[in-house]
């Protein structure tokens, strides 16, 4: 996507009916019992659809990655749900390795090569956003930053022993070719670590969404399944050491903006369900 699409609104009722019968969805052919109060909670909602809380207006506009992203910049570092499910995840496999040279890919506000510094590696970081890199560069001055597009990566092959992308391929329209890219910088022995949103997560509606100006933002997440990114690795000849699931935490889920209202259908709409993916890959040599 390259252009930003018309602001369009939804209610807060259509959205959790929305969220009733998701999770009614989950269990009505196999435990009909517990899909039946999601059902009659989504009737009810439908039914008052005019009355507080059901019946407020928000905005809602779909941006392109770089205006999106720009917009997002001063609050992305949270409370950002899969930041506090991926960071865990990420650092104990970088935490791992002796430090050498990185490459933050996609860098955003330059969390990962903030805690990449602290543990004594050399980092440089590329993203296609200003606003974020300006993010990054005052939250880690001793690291440099450059705006460049994972497609086009400002350095030479075999440049760096550990390259880190985060929550951006989902993107990407090329997945293959992005992962050809990355690939390419990193010398033969080292590793890259990519994390991303679940392709589940993706197709029931899961987007990069933030609040702003009144109402939400959000960039388009693309499903890209996991043969996908099995796909990408064999082209790219990288070998998988290890793939991790994570998902929907119930304590994150209570964070929900939806919570207060329809706490059991947000909780039973996405637990149990994965959220992120991330894989922990090498390059031969």
């Amino acid at each position: 996507m390259t252009d930003d699409v018309a602001p369009q609104t939804f209610t807060s009722g259509e959205f959790f009916v929305a969220l009733s019968g998701l999770a009614a969805m989950r269990s009505v052919l196999v435990d009909p019992d517990r899909a039946r109060p999601r059902i009659d909670e989504a009737r009810a909602i439908a039914a008052r659809m005019d009355e507080s809380p059901n019946d407020i207006v928000i905005p809602v506009v779909e941006h392109a990655v770089t205006t999106g992203y720009a917009a997002w910049a001063p609050t992305y570092d949270g409370p950002n749900p899969a930041i506090a499910g991926e960071e865990p995840v990420v650092h104990r496999i970088v935490d791992a390795l002796a430090p050498g040279r990185a490459l933050d890919a996609c860098c955003g506000t330059g969390r990962h090569a903030a805690h990449l510094v602290e543990r004594g590696w050399d980092v440089v970081g590329v993203d296609a956003t200003h606003e974020m890199l300006e993010v990054a560069r005052a939250k880690v001055p001793s690291a440099r930053f450059e705006q460049g597009d994972v497609l086009d990566l400002p350095l030479a092959d075999d440049a760096v022993d550990l390259a880190v992308c985060s929550l951006a391929l989902t993107h990407v329209p090329d997945l293959a070719a992005a992962l050809a890219s990355l690939a390419c910088v990193v010398r033969p022995g080292g590793t890259l670590v990519l994390s991303d949103i679940h392709p589940t997560s993706v197709l029931i509606g899961g987007t990069a969404a933030f609040p702003h100006e009144g109402g939400l933002a959000h960039v388009r997440n693309l499903h890209h399944p996991i043969s996908s990114y099995v796909r990408g690795f064999h082209g790219a000849g990288l070998e998988v050491v290890d793939c991790v699931e994570v998902e929907h935490d119930p304590e994150t889920l209570a964070g929900h903006l939806a919570h207060p209202f329809v706490p059991d259908a947000v909780q039973e709409a996405y637990g149990g369900l994965p959220f992120l993916l991330i894989w922990h890959l090498r390059v031969p040599g």
